[in-house]
């Protein structure tokens, strides 16, 4: 049996997500965030309060770094998606509505530390992808996601 190559856009994940997950590590254990690789690749997760799109103190702390790994030359072929998400409290179209303000708050605030904009998309998904479908209305479920995004991917 032969192997093949690698995929190409599977390799250049591999070589970014260090510079990411270094860059994702807290050096606040308390703060309300989540690094880790994932089948997307390297996602980080921050929180929002009830019915706002504000950036917290705790999820600026957890975006600082992360504006610097993606300024960094090794991931500049890379894009990210920002999916902004909120629990299920309230009508759908606000939530909706909601989650693409967090989202467009996160790239803002990304946007303000040099990280080009043509580099990130922004996405709102609402109430339709919880982390706890057991408990919808849950304060974890009103987060952003950000997820590198290889080149070419």
């Amino acid at each position: 049996m032969r192997l093949r190559p690698a995929d190409p856009r599977r390799r250049a994940l591999l070589i970014g997500a260090p510079a990411l997950l270094a860059a994702c590590q807290a050096p606040n254990e308390q703060a309300a965030r989540i690094a880790q690789m994932t089948t997307r690749g390297v996602v980080l997760t921050v929180n929002f309060d009830l019915n706002s799109y504000a950036i917290r103190p705790d999820a600026a702390e957890a975006l600082e770094p992360l504006a610097e790994a993606l300024r960094d030359p090794v991931l500049e072929g890379f894009t990210f998606d920002i999916n902004g998400h909120t629990d299920a409290t309230g009508r759908l179209g606000r939530n909706m509505a909601l989650s693409e303000l967090r989202a467009a708050s996160v790239v803002d605030f990304l946007a303000a530390r040099g990280v080009p904009r043509t580099r990130m998309r922004a996405q709102g998904f609402g109430p339709l992808q919880p982390l706890t479908p057991a408990n919808p209305r849950a304060a974890i479920n009103r987060r952003v996601e950000v997820f590198a995004v290889p080149p070419g991917g």
